[in-house]
Parts: C-alpha cells; structure tokens; sequence
C-alpha cells in the first residue's frame, strides 16, 4: 500500500502510520486502532486521509524535478558539474540530464579549448537547452500516487 504501513505502537496497541512527502514537505498521520474502533477502520481513514492529501498537494513534474538545485552542487547550476581528467588536466564543465529509461545525456566543454568561464557559461547554456527536452509530466513512480493526482 503507497505511503502507508502497519506499526506496533506499544504491547498491545497497533496502528497505521500514513507517510509521503511532496516538494520536500513530509506529510504523516497516526490511525491507532483503539481510537478509530479497530483495525480496518483505523486503515480505512488512513486511507481516506492519504487519498484526499495526494488529490490536494500538487506532485513535481519532471521538468521541476531536473530543475532543483541539489544541496551538494558547487556550480549554482542544477545538472552542472566540474570535473577532471587524465585526459583533461586542467578539467571541464559538463551539463547533465537523466532522460527516461535511466539514460544520461551529457555535454562537456573543456577549461584548454574554451577557458573556465566560457566553458562554464557553454555547460549551463547547454543545460537549459537540455533541460528544454524534458517532457514535461509528473514526476511520480508508485501506481496510487499516480492515479491520485490524475484525479485533479
């Protein structure tokens, strides 16, 4: 079941615990089966509560997912990177994207030929038009998330 799991709370108290997150914000709810008079009821509000959250909150599409900036890039460019070489001592910047199937799509332009800001600004110039090929859809895996926000 997507984003939702049965937990033992204490001995004898068990419960569902509703988890997911959208945009970076976590969403969680406890449904104890005591409280809700048992254990599919507990479920069914869980249920409930996690369906009417995903139809509200609004998933990242792919094309906003590619576009975030990672917390450990250096560049202040989301998908570009500096990187060295045997072959290029004095580095290069490259611009990637993963497009679907698991593919990566690369472009890379080196310190020697262009010099480091040029090859800089070519690697984030290339990123956009990268970026320009993304399909713009959501950005989710699981079957329910999906179905649920196509719901809106």
């Amino acid at each position: 079941m997507y984003a939702i799991r049965r937990h033992r709370a204490a001995k004898n108290a068990w419960c569902w615990r509703v988890r997911f997150s959208r945009r970076g914000v976590m969403y969680a709810k406890t449904f104890y089966d005591l409280a809700c008079g048992g254990a599919k009821e507990a479920k069914a509000q869980a249920v409930a509560w996690r369906d009417e959250r995903l139809a509200n909150i609004p998933a990242l599409t792919l094309v906003a997912f590619h576009a975030q900036r990672r917390s450990n890039n250096l560049s202040g460019v989301p998908g570009v990177h500096f990187l060295k070489s045997a072959a290029q001592p004095l580095g290069f910047w490259q611009a990637k994207i993963k497009v679907s199937g698991g593919k990566s799509t690369t472009r890379s332009f080196s310190v020697r030929q262009y010099g480091n800001r040029e090859a800089y600004h070519l690697a984030v110039a290339a990123r956009s038009e990268l970026l320009a090929n993304v399909e713009n859809r959501l950005f989710l895996h699981h079957a329910v998330a999906k179905r649920l926000s196509k719901k809106r």
